[in-house]
Formats: structure tokens, C-alpha cells, sequence
């Protein structure tokens, strides 16, 4: 009776994981378009200044039929735009801010059982930011005049799960569930600002989803990032930079079940940049090509326009 009952618990469970399920959760839950770090990410503006930020983001994700579960190749495009706004402001002489965002975005999955298309909007977020040495709290007009020099940093950013979710869709720009990303940064610059060498540690963790598919209930181990860049001055207002993103971990489950769907991979990237005197703003041009998760996920890329406005 015992052996009738799990086998007709892994019979119902493997119902469950369609490829279409696999697809979700890999669009919910590993949103590197959103989630990947690039070379400058955390320079510091002067304090009690707003900034406004724009991140319009094109990503293509690809998954494969190597992957321990019936799954056969997909792909899925999304189109992200994200807003952000910035405060600055002294935390015990040293820089600190606070920021909140949101975003909107389109996705398109297509497979063997056809093609799905949503839109929606993402989960909010609102990210804190602290210095550790190195950045002392600067008005701006004493920040024209400073000397850049090497800091380190930590920020926590918590997603919260208002973005539009829909537990019978299979698709959704919205995670119904909380993310918290702690990260921690350090800038090295050998020559006072020409080049930069940034390295970040991050995680993220992630509560339950016990709307999936239904009630089905979806869970997400931790998933570790480790990033370093390098970027250099090209004249007075242009940079580029190159690195590199790790991830590890970030497994699946759909009703405790793996989905076999862990990252352990590189995401190299190339940035360039250029400020503009009129309002003061400065692009932002990323591109990314990946094989971040071998069996799940062996083909992504990203390409991202940034465009940060100082307000006041």
C-alpha cells in the first residue's frame, strides 16, 4: 500500500512538471537581465542628491534538452524597462542611500507546445546602501574637486511581490514570493579615478511561491554571485570595461521535487560608456553572453541601455 501510494505521488508530481512549468521557472526565478552586476555599478554620487536611472533591457534565454527532466528546447525573449530613483545622504560621515524601483516588462517563451506571450509588471524593490571606508560624505561641490580613492560598500536590495502575478498563467513577470539580495563591493582604483577594479560578492534568497501552477508550491535554494570587472578612462567622458559574473546554486523545486536547474557558470560582459554635458546625464551600453546554468540554461545573453539623469 505504502509502495501503490508513492508511486502514484511521483506519477502525479511528474504531471506537474510539464516543460512549460520548467520554462516559468526558469524566467522567474534566474532574471539575470535584472540581477547581473557590471563594471562601475557602485560609484558614488555626492550626498542629498536625487538621481533617476533608466535600464531598458533586451535578454534571450535558451534551455536545453540536457537537462535531468523531460525538457526540450525552448527560448524565451523579454524586454525590460525598469525605473530608479536615488537618494543620497550622510550616514555617520560616509556615503549611504537609499533607492526604489519597478519595472515593465514583455515575455515571450517559445517551445515544442506552442508560444506564450505576457506582460506585466515586475516585483518593486527597494535597495539600501552603506560605505565602509573610503567614501566619505561629500556635498557636490566638494566631490568635483576630490580625489577618487579606493572604498568598499554593502547594499541590500528586498524585492517585494506586488508585480503581476497570476497563480493559473503560465508565464508571469511577477515572482509572489520576497527576494532579498545582500551585496558587498570593493573599487579599487591604482590611479585616482583613470581605472577601476570591482569586485562584488552577492546572494540571493528567496521565500516560497505556494501559488505555482495553482497550489503547487515552488522554492529556490540560495544562489551565490561573484563578480569582477575591470574598466578604464577613454579621454574625459568615455570608459569601457570588461568581466565577468559567477553564479552557483539557485536549484528549483516544484513540491520539494529538484529541478535539476543549479547554476555553475561564467557570464563575461563588455561595457562602454559616455556622459553628456546637456542635463548632465550619462549612457550606459552592456552586453552579455552566457552559459550560466550548463544543463538548464547553456545559451543567454543581455543587452542593456542605462541612462542615469542627476535630478538635483
Amino acid at each position: 500500500m505504502l509502495l501503490f501510494s508513492q508511486r502514484k505521488r511521483r506519477m502525479t508530481l511528474s504531471r506537474l512538471i510539464t516543460p512549460w512549468s520548467i520554462v516559468a521557472a526558469l524566467i522567474t526565478f534566474f532574471p539575470v537581465s535584472t540581477r547581473a552586476q557590471s563594471a562601475r555599478d557602485y560609484l558614488n554620487i555626492p550626498v542629498n542628491q536625487a538621481l533617476l536611472q533608466f535600464d531598458f533591457l533586451d535578454t534571450n534565454t535558451e534551455t536545453a534538452s540536457g537537462s535531468d527532466v523531460p525538457l526540450p528546447n525552448n527560448l524565451s525573449v523579454s524586454r525590460l524597462g525598469v525605473a530608479t530613483l536615488l537618494w543620497s545622504f550622510p550616514l555617520v560621515d560616509r556615503y549611504g542611500g537609499v533607492a526604489v524601483s519597478g519595472g515593465y516588462t514583455k515575455v515571450k517563451a517559445t517551445g515544442p507546445s506552442g508560444q506564450i506571450e505576457t506582460t506585466g509588471f515586475t516585483d518593486p524593490g527597494i535597495t539600501f546602501h552603506a560605505n565602509f571606508f573610503g567614501a566619505p560624505a561629500l556635498r557636490t561641490d566638494q566631490f568635483a574637486q576630490a580625489i577618487p580613492q579606493s572604498y568598499m560598500s554593502c547594499h541590500l536590495t528586498i524585492n517585494v511581490p506586488l508585480g503581476s502575478y497570476d497563480s493559473n498563467s503560465t508565464v508571469n513577470t511577477g515572482g509572489n514570493r520576497w527576494t532579498f539580495y545582500p551585496l558587498v563591493n570593493l573599487d579599487i582604483t591604482p590611479d585616482k579615478g583613470v581605472s577601476w577594479i570591482d569586485l562584488y560578492v552577492a546572494g540571493r534568497f528567496f521565500t516560497k511561491n505556494s501559488a505555482f501552477q495553482g497550489t503547487n508550491q515552488l522554492s529556490q535554494n540560495p544562489l551565490a554571485i561573484v563578480s569582477a570587472f575591470y574598466s578604464h578612462n577613454i579621454g574625459k567622458r568615455w570608459w569601457a570595461g570588461i568581466g565577468t559574473n559567477y553564479d552557483n546554486g539557485g536549484d528549483t523545486y516544484i513540491n520539494g521535487i529538484s529541478q535539476h536547474n543549479a547554476a555553475n557558470g561564467f557570464r563575461p560582459s563588455f561595457s562602454i560608456s559616455r556622459a553628456r554635458t546637456i542635463w548632465k546625464y550619462r549612457l550606459t551600453l552592456r552586453y552579455e553572453l552566457t552559459g550560466t546554468t550548463p544543463t538548464a540554461s547553456p545559451t543567454n545573453s543581455v543587452l542593456s541601455l542605462r541612462t542615469a539623469i542627476p535630478l538635483f
